[in-house]
Parts: C-alpha cells; structure tokens; sequence
C-alpha cells in the first residue's frame, strides 16, 4: 500500500471544498438529464452515494445525479438492465449471475468500477440461545434474506472451513423484514445479515452477535457500484467521474477520525438514513464493524465466483480469473482512487489489484 503524504494532501485539499476537485474531470460531461443511481437505503453499502451527493461531490465531479430510493435489490437490478437508471448499488453474486444470464432477467453485461461496502455483515443468534461457538449452530436453521448476497456465500465458506456438513445446517431464505418475526418465533435458530439490521435486533434484545463477518474474512466486499457495460464502453469519462466522486465519499467515511461527523451531518438530511436513531446509526456503521474501503480487488472478485460455483449458482465450467476480470474494471479503479487519495488524508492505494485473501477461524 502506498500511503498519501501530508505535501500531496494540502497540495489539492484546497480544491476540494471550493469547486472541481484539481483531480477531477479532464471534461465535464453534457448531458440533459441527470444520471440516475439506485440505492437500496437505509443499508450499509447505501451510505456512499447518499453522502456524496448531499456533499456535492457528484457536482464536484462535473456530473448531475438524482438518487433513486428503491424498494430491494431485485428492483434495483430491473431498473439497471432495462436502462431506467444508469448505476446502482448491486450485491456482488448477483452481478455475476446477471452478467452470465443466470437469472430471470434478459442477460445483460454489467461492468464494476467500485466496492460500496466492506465487511458490515453478522451472523446473529437469538439473544436467549445457548449457542456459544460455530460448531453449535450444527442441526440449527439460519436465516439469510437472500442466497445472492455475499453472506449467504460467506455463511458456506465458513461451514467448509470449520469443517461443518452442511447437510446438516438448514439454510433458509427468509425475506429481511421476516427475520426478527421468525428468529421470535423459533423459526429461525440464527440469520446471517448486513448492517444496520443486527444492530437494531441487538438494541432491542432480540439478537445477539455470535461472529462479525470481518473477523472470519476480514475486508470482504458486500455491495458494488455496477452500470451497464455498453454505459461503461460509451460514457467512459462520465463513469470515471461518478466513481471519482463515490470513491471518495467511501474513502472519507472509511477514515476513522472523519465517520462519526460525516454521518452526524449525512443525518441532518432528509433521507431513508432518518428512518433509524442516529445512535443506532453510528453503533451499526461503527470502524471495524462496517467499513468503506472502495477498491474492486480481483482477487475477492475470485473467492466470490468460486463460491458460487459450489452452491451451483453460476456454471462450473466458467473460468474465475476470466469471468472476474471481464466486470471488475480495477484499472481504471486503481487510476481513480489514486487521484481521490489526494482528497482524503491517510489514503491507502492498492499495490497490486489482487491481494492474499485470507479467512480465519475464531
């Protein structure tokens, strides 16, 4: 990692709150209509897009974008492929199965230019449970909203790796606004989630954390920021200028000293972020428990479609490194993140666009 000096961090602060970032567009791009980003809020990989808009990082950036609030990730996707927004926040297994025609919808390319969020996941359990490690939940039904999210794939590589049969551990797919009815009710014995819902199960006493999906594979993505790849191919300084601007609304709030206030000013917004007690907000997007660190390293890219492939939710014959490697757009992330590092003092920028990925046992 090569880290941003204090010289480099003046030199283009100053630019930063005035106008146009010095590192911003070498064009602005024209257009009559604003570019529309969907987002599913108040979640976790949500806050990126919110905050730069009402930052004015977009307008920064020389882009106009309206934010679609919508009601779910499926939603969220038919809006993308039919062109009726032009990004959204996306789970990550989801994009590849679209990329590839695995799901309902008409296949459709997308391109990746950048994580939303980074660890931000729970496997709760009820708060009245005797269940005290990983090796208990064996016999028990867990919960997860969806099996296209990244942590129902987490879910199974922790099973492998502590050696579970999964024959053994129902996995069953309950709607998110179901989850606390049916973890009250017994008929769940545990789930599996994204923030803030843990953190609000945990406050009510209806959960508790039994692993915080960071300490068994520490940095893993949740959500990307994905587009049509015909919009990455012909709008391409228009994509790199949404991406400048998110990349650094998620690089600010991954900072630890700068989160706390920026979601204190996010919360003087009218947003779906309003919904929640700022409080709950700051304990469930706390450092360490949800992060925002932005780059698409390739190498998650790997992990996630091999897991996929053992749930049989992609074909097995595709090749990892190619089909990862034809969404993840990581070199013109690494060029973007470069220049964003100069905005947010105590930048990280990648070495390499592949990194040691690695999972531990608690």
């Amino acid at each position: 990692m090569q880290k941003t000096t204090r010289r480099q961090f003046v030199k283009h602060v100053a630019a930063t709150i005035g106008g146009l970032a010095l590192t911003g567009p070498s064009t602005v791009f024209a257009t009559s209509k604003p570019v529309k980003i969907a987002v599913y809020a108040p979640s976790h990989c949500a806050l990126p897009a919110v905050h730069a808009f009402h930052n004015n990082l977009f307008k920064q950036n020389g882009v106009t974008v309206e934010i679609v609030y919508s009601s779910g990730m499926p939603d969220i996707m038919k809006k993308l492929v039919t062109g009726e927004v032009d990004f959204g926040q996306v789970m990550s297994p989801m994009i590849f199965q679209m990329h590839f025609g695995q799901m309902k919808f008409s296949q459709t390319p997308l391109a990746v230019t950048q994580v939303l969020g980074t660890n931000g996941g729970v496997l709760g359990i009820s708060a009245k449970s005797k269940i005290k490690k990983i090796h208990d939940i064996e016999g028990k039904t867990i919960g997860v909203h969806s099996p296209l999210m990244v942590h129902n794939l987490i879910l199974l590589l922790l099973l492998e790796k502590y050696g579970l049969n999964p024959n053994n551990i129902q996995i069953k797919t309950v709607p998110m606004n179901k989850i606390r009815h049916s973890l009250t009710s017994g008929e769940i014995d545990g789930f599996i989630n994204p923030e803030p819902l843990p953190t609000l199960m945990e406050f009510s006493e209806i959960s508790k954390s039994l692993l915080l999906t960071r300490m068994f594979w520490q940095n893993h993505p949740c959500c990307l920021l994905t587009c049509r790849q015909t919009v990455f191919e012909k709008n391409r300084q228009m994509v790199e200028d949404i991406t400048r601007a998110t990349t650094i609304a998620c690089l600010m709030l991954d900072n630890i000293a700068m989160r706390k206030p920026q979601i204190e000013k996010l919360y003087t917004f009218n947003t779906p972020f309003k919904k929640l007690p700022l409080e709950r907000l700051q304990q469930a997007f706390q450092p360490r428990r949800s992060d925002f660190y932005p780059f698409p390293f390739l190498s998650a890219g790997y992990v996630i479609v091999q897991q996929m492939k053992k749930a049989n939710l992609i074909p097995f014959e595709l090749n990892t490194k190619v089909s990862v490697n034809s969404i993840f757009k990581s070199d013109v992330a690494m060029k973007l993140i470069a220049q964003a590092a100069g905005e947010v003092p105590g930048t990280s920028v990648p070495a390499s666009a592949e990194r040691k990925e690695s999972f531990k046992l608690i």
